[in-house]
């Protein structure tokens, strides 16, 4: 199977880097462009399903991008563990007011933030969902903490967390199967250099 791992279109929390959190923020008209240019990126890639987040710009950003590739909107299935990463205090701060947060993101624990190890799990269980789904190309809607966990973990940190800035519609390529598990094989990359 093909995952085709992305990042959300951007939010007005994202252009004023504003950590979001849990927090439920609407793409900006930027985010839907982004979503839009994910949909065509992907629109000759065989998609037979989207999955999402169940916070708006995740799902939003999931529904455009299946209509660009032709699916329809019952093709688009919520899966709660693609959620965006607990931030705890640190959500609605501004990210030059948490320069710490870097540091912390990188496994340890920090007051009211949900632990990297929880994270990782259940962003692990959410890829084993999908790859249960039968099918053997599809798009998976997240979020820039949540999935750079996920690439952190899979990759024994060589990229994500502490190292990788996922763009907005950035776009991460896993393959693989339930029985082995997945790899990355592509890593952030803009829809229009897909």
């Amino acid at each position: 199977m093909k995952i085709y791992l992305i990042r959300h279109g951007e939010t007005d929390w994202n252009h004023e880097l504003r950590f979001q959190g849990r927090e439920d923020i609407p793409l900006n008209k930027a985010g839907i462009g982004q979503a839009e240019a994910c949909g065509a990126a992907l629109a000759d890639a065989g998609l037979q399903a989207v999955y999402a987040s169940p916070l708006k710009r995740a799902e939003l950003t999931g529904k455009i991008i299946a209509e660009k590739a032709g699916l329809d909107e019952n093709r688009v299935y919520m899966i709660p563990e693609l959620i965006e990463r607990d931030l705890g205090r640190y959500s609605g701060r501004y990210i030059a007011d948490g320069a710490d947060y870097f540091a912390l993101s990188a496994g340890q624990d920090t007051e009211g933030m949900e632990p990297f190890k929880e994270v990782l799990r259940r962003m692990e269980l959410a890829i084993y969902k999908i790859l249960q789904s039968g099918f053997s190309s599809v798009a998976a809607v997240s979020h820039g903490a949540a999935i750079n966990v996920l690439l952190s973990g899979l990759s024994d940190n060589a990229v994500g967390t502490g190292k990788t800035r996922l763009y907005n519609g950035g776009i991460s390529i896993l393959e693989g199967d339930a029985e082995n598990g997945v790899r990355i094989t592509a890593c952030n990359i803009k829809p229009e250099d897909l």
